[in-house]
């Protein structure tokens, strides 16, 4: 973009920045300015808490014990219900004369009611185990927000 410039010796204003385009006069060289641009702000890196990366490390513990026995208690006692109503339709004579009802439509009984038994007790502990986990999660989610 060319600057409007005023000749010193005619007064005639003139678009070029060299000569008059009147007179033909030497123009004085006229002096840039340079635009300052501010700076781009650079934001300095911001200070990270760390985060122990292991916190409630007894509380895990304790839900790794109680999901295990869980299962240790779902799978076992469904195998255990199994077993024993095995060995009562086979007519063990001395498991029989212990339990008197257990033998025909009672060992069925037994056996479901075992089965069912251990399976819940299994899910809640090892839904036990899974609410601890949650509850320590949201505890750090939350702490990592603040």
């Amino acid at each position: 973009m060319q600057q409007v410039v005023t000749c010193p010796a005619c007064g005639a204003q003139s678009i070029g920045d060299l000569f008059c385009t009147v007179c033909g006069t030497k123009l004085p060289v006229a002096v840039k300015q340079e635009v300052l641009e501010p700076a781009p702000v650079v934001a300095e890196p911001t200070a990270v808490k760390v985060v122990p990366a292991r916190k409630f490390g007894v509380l895990r513990a304790i839900a790794t014990i109680y999901r295990i026995i869980g299962w240790v208690v779902m799978v076992g006692g469904t195998l255990f219900s199994i077993g024993l109503a095995v060995i009562a339709v086979q007519g063990a004579g001395g498991f029989s004369e212990v339990v008197p009802w257990v033998a025909g439509l009672g060992t069925a009984g037994i056996a479901a009611t075992g089965i069912i038994v251990s399976i819940l007790l299994g899910l809640f502990l090892i839904a036990f185990a899974d609410l601890c986990y949650v509850l320590i999660e949201i505890e750090s989610n939350t702490r990592s927000k603040e």
